[in-house]
């Protein structure tokens, strides 16, 4: 269990509590049976431990420690340190601590690795009494990070003011619980959301993102040549070969393609020495040089160059791209205009929705939406407004709009989804991420951490959200630090009392 060393000492004092009561009752009870011999029984004070708990950029701080007397080792320092960017325990590095008096000189301790994942533990001696600044400083591969607290070094145990344990009566959810889900936190903070609304959507690839590859001309597909074509889901590069077709004489095709430009070649080879001698006008061989070069584009565009009298055909990628479908079999043969792949940029795709009408005037232009995946996920957020539909669909008395992705999102093209669509003004107040609100019975609460391992449930009166941030309307203050990465497991923990 975490903070082993604090909780211990705690149980450590409730126990000797309950010696001491057991004694009051067998000297009562000896008391009572021989009334001529009293004692005096003395009552044995508790010292609860300290308990701190910060958060800054980088690291969450989780201390228990008792209370210090000056030359006296009292008892060991459990130190919990988390990251903040992943929420996980630190597992290596260093940590000092520093005791800096107000005058004088200081003492430095320092811990070359935790004690367990995520737990520094440590027993300082203080000469002196009087109040320190205790600095914790952090050099680890995972995060860097620093803390300050004040502490008191008591000249005795008698100066130890006298405090009763308080019980927090929150829920107790243990860092070693924490480390081990997928667990984040996020503080309360003022801010502004737009309302929205959410509409079916799908996610589509952006205009020029789709590319079907054809067969430029009727023939076939040879075994050999064919047997290594790309898969679907692979990547090709730009200029890189698809497919190899042999050609096949047919009306209009190869024939008509070899034939033309031949002839022509013949004719300007025929025409040039002749127009050089003043035979025929030179405008002549000009026009047939002229036909000539587009027969030649026009055999190019189909694949192949007779003047290299290379008659196998490569089929190239016009993009960098996945492939994304394939229809290419090898040894089949092909007409010309046949599909073989249909290839995607990934990169670019947009997601499109429909917004019902009513909700076209409070449609802000150039404001993102974001993406919901179906059956759960991390909500995405998009770019910017692309478009929006003029024309409303008589039917759903919708208008389409449209929202670009990032290339990271992680999504595929003809995914369903579920889009939210800002709408109307913003509205000023406290925010947190959509995730900390959690629907406990129909009733909206988030989980506050008051310390590292004490949290409340709080309902909730909750605003508009745009998806990704709710506007709450009470329940929690600003700064307060909210679960929002594994709220049903403190939700569970609470019920198991």
């Amino acid at each position: 269990m975490s903070g082993n060393a604090g909780r211990h000492g705690r149980r450590g004092l409730r126990t000797r509590t309950m010696g001491s009561l057991l004694s009051l009752v067998i000297v009562g009870m000896g008391a009572a049976c021989a009334p001529h011999s009293p004692e005096v029984v003395e009552e044995e004070h508790e010292h609860p431990s300290v308990v701190v708990t910060q958060w800054n950029d980088s690291t969450e701080l989780f201390l228990e420690y008792p209370h210090v007397v000056a030359g006296q080792a009292t008892g060991n320092w459990a130190i919990h340190l988390s990251s903040m960017k992943d929420f996980r325990p630190i597992v290596e590095g260093r940590l000092t601590v520093r005791f800096l008096p107000v005058d004088g000189e200081g003492q430095e301790f320092t811990m070359e690795a935790p004690a367990r994942d995520g737990i520094f533990l440590l027993d300082p001696i203080i000469e002196r009494p009087g109040s320190y600044e205790v600095v914790l400083e952090l050099e680890s591969p995972q995060v860097r990070g620093r803390h300050s607290l004040d502490v008191r070094v008591h000249a005795s145990v008698d100066r130890i003011p006298h405090e009763d344990e308080a019980e927090d009566g929150g829920i107790v959810f243990l860092k070693e619980q924490q480390w081990q889900i997928d667990w984040a936190i996020a503080g309360a903070e003022v801010g502004e959301v737009r309302g929205s609304v959410v509409v079916p959507a799908e996610v589509v690839p952006a205009d020029g993102a789709l590319v079907e590859v054809t067969a430029p001309v009727d023939g076939i597909l040879p075994v050999a040549e064919n047997r290594g074509a790309p898969s679907v889901g692979e990547r090709v590069r730009r200029g890189q070969v698809l497919a190899q077709v042999d050609p096949v004489a047919s009306e209009a095709s190869v024939a008509r393609i070899l034939g033309r430009a031949e002839q022509l070649q013949e004719q300007v080879d025929r025409l040039r020495p002749l127009a050089e001698a003043g035979a025929v006008p030179r405008r002549r061989l000009l026009e047939t040089e002229h036909d000539l070069e587009i027969a030649l584009a026009e055999a190019r565009a189909a694949g192949f160059d007779p003047r290299a009298g290379v008659y196998r055909l490569s089929v190239t990628a016009p993009m960098d791209a996945v492939v994304g479908e394939r229809f290419l079999v090898p040894g089949q043969q092909v007409d010309a205009g046949t599909r073989l792949f249909t290839l995607l940029d990934p990169g670019r795709l947009w997601v499109r929705g429909r917004l019902p009408v009513r909700h076209l005037g409070e449609l802000g232009a150039g404001g993102g939406a974001v993406v919901l995946p179906t059956g759960g996920g991390t909500p995405v957020e998009t770019g910017g407004l692309l478009t929006a539909g003029q024309l409303v669909d008589q039917d759903t008395r919708t208008i389409p709009v449209t929202y670009p992705l990032s290339s990271g999102a992680g999504m595929a093209a003809g995914q369903i989804v579920q889009l939210r669509i800002p709408v109307g003004a913003a509205q000023q107040g406290l925010i947190v991420p959509t995730g900390a609100v959690v629907d406990d019975n129909g009733t909206p609460v988030v989980y506050v951490q008051v310390g590292g391992e004490s949290f409340q449930r709080r309902i909730v009166r909750v605003g508009p959200s745009d998806g990704l941030r709710t506007l709450l309307l009470s329940g929690v203050a600003p700064g307060e630090m909210v679960v929002i990465r594994g709220a049903s497991l403190v939700r569970m923990a609470s019920m198991a009392g």
